[in-house]
């Protein structure tokens, strides 16, 4: 019997709950994983090490150096595997937390929770020969390989094929959370945790970028010139879109409901003002000082709804964001002063 994994989960799905399409290669890889004792992140972390082990091992068996920065390039198809796999749990959870403010019902959040967290089969089996088809085009002109470069290369296929569909899921996930916010949500200026839920999905959907392009700087800064430093400059502004852009039309529709909110407090301060003159007119001195109450409590309530955020995210989530945009510049920055103190 599995012990209880510890992180996001995919709660299961109701015996009677029809599927919409069936899952993709990549979801029973994934589900065969779970079945897996201990927590669902180990079989990647224990994979990586032993394919890096097998690696060094024939390069060494051969006399090739092994260069460090040549790790890199190995750990991506375990770590971007991993980062899927890990989304589509965090996709689960924002769910669960989203569904004070969901207006349909629970066949309809069955049917969400499935195609938030699994891709169609047909798809991503298109996309995932695609790119590995791709891959192997590439490779073709390279020289003749080396037992170890062969291992590598294989890394390398699995490392397109996980680029291809991570931006197949990222890209109808985060399409996904853009409609769930449009027509299935119920917006509330006063209590907007439930709309914050989906933000932590993007936000760490483009960490799970933004890590990558740090590794790129850290062990293969000596090739981000050129076109290469171009490419990644525009990784990194893709990283912000990916989180902004699901964001958006919930942001406008905050801003609207705060602006509805704001206006009827106006109408109401108006109507009172106009009430207090009145009252002071006839000497109802009694009636003016409850209108006065009346009209502080409509300033206090009108400063409170001023404070309403109207993007749906917390301070904690775009700092994390900052952070990881601002690693690469900085380890960049750190690796550039170093060569010229040892130069």
């Amino acid at each position: 019997m599995s012990r209880p994994r510890p992180g996001p989960t995919i709660a299961p799905i109701a015996p009677s709950f029809v599927r919409p399409y069936a899952p993709s290669w990549f979801d029973r890889l994934t589900a065969a994983i779970d079945r897996l004792p201990g927590p669902y992140w180990a079989p990647y972390l224990v994979a990586f090490p032993v394919y890096l082990g097998l690696v060094m091992l024939v390069a060494w068996r051969a006399g090739a150096p092994f260069p460090l920065e040549s790790a890199f390039p190995i750990s991506l198809p375990f770590y971007g595997f991993w980062l899927i796999d890990y989304l589509n749990r965090r996709a689960a959870s924002a769910l669960d937390s989203f569904r004070p403010a969901f207006t349909g019902n629970e066949a309809n959040l069955q049917d969400v929770r499935w195609r938030l967290t699994r891709l169609p089969a047909l798809p991503a089996l298109v996309i995932s020969l695609a790119a590995l088809l791709l891959a192997i085009a590439s490779s073709l002109n390279w020289n003749q390989p080396s037992p170890d470069q062969i291992l590598g290369t294989l890394s390398y296929y699995a490392t397109m094929v996980f680029a291809g569909l991570y931006a197949y899921h990222s890209i109808r996930q985060l399409r996904l959370v853009t409609s769930l916010y449009a027509g299935w949500s119920r917006v509330d200026i006063h209590d907007v945790a439930p709309l914050h839920s989906f933000s932590m999905l993007s936000a760490h959907t483009a960490i799970g970028m933004l890590l990558i392009l740090s590794g790129a700087v850290l062990f293969t800064a000596d090739q981000l010139t050129g076109w290469f430093s171009v490419g990644a400059v525009l990784f990194g502004a893709l990283a912000v879109l990916t989180f902004l852009l699901p964001l958006a039309g919930l942001h406008r529709r905050l801003a609207e409901e705060k602006d509805l909110a704001l206006a009827e407090n106006s109408r109401r301060w108006q109507s009172s003002t106009a009430e207090l003159y009145r009252r002071v007119d006839r000497r109802d001195w009694a009636g003016a000082d409850r209108l006065n109450a009346t009209l502080t409590a409509l300033e206090r309530g009108r400063a409170a709804i001023e404070r309403i955020p109207t993007w749906p995210w917390r301070p904690e989530t775009l700092r994390g964001l900052v952070a990881a945009l601002v690693l690469p510049v900085a380890i960049w920055l750190v690796q550039y002063a170093l060569e010229q103190i040892l130069q």
